[in-house]
């Protein structure tokens, strides 16, 4: 799994703060350790973030990894399609509900154990799916999709 990042203290998220301390490790370390046969295959899906939007992320990933899907393409009516949302975060909520963290040092402690000890078959399942779920949005037109 990759590893947790986490926004230091009161940063502001700018463009540049996204694509230097989350973005380009990402892509650069994550995806390449995670999938060392084929890491520019490996597709990356943003959300709306004004960080993840901004003409400074595009042309980065463009430069860097141009295998990405750029908000423009996202389904909108349906953000709930991103596998990190229907699948991913839920699980990693669950695992770290168990754990009482009662500091943000803590809270990062935790979260890095969980990261670093997490089934990496229990992220490729949904991942696996997401193209089946894209499909029951193209189906409907657009509109909202409920997903099981």
């Amino acid at each position: 799994m990759s590893k947790p990042y986490v926004v230091d203290g009161n940063a502001k998220v700018t463009a540049q703060y996204f694509v230097d301390n989350f973005r380009s490790p990402m892509v650069k370390k994550d995806i390449p350790r995670l999938y060392p046969k084929n890491p520019q295959d490996v597709m990356v899906h943003f959300d709306s973030a004004k960080s993840h939007v901004a003409i400074l992320t595009k042309n980065w990933m463009e430069a860097n990894h141009p295998n990405y899907i750029p908000h423009y393409h996202w389904m909108a009516n349906s953000p709930d399609l991103a596998p990190v949302d229907y699948a991913i975060n839920r699980i990693l909520k669950t695992i770290l509900g168990e754990r009482k963290a009662t500091t943000i040092a803590g809270l990062r402690k935790v979260l890095q154990g969980v990261c670093a000890d997490f089934d990496l078959g229990i992220i490729r399942r949904p991942l696996s799916s997401w193209g089946s779920c894209v499909q029951k949005m193209l189906d409907k037109k657009g509109d909202h999709v409920e997903l099981d």
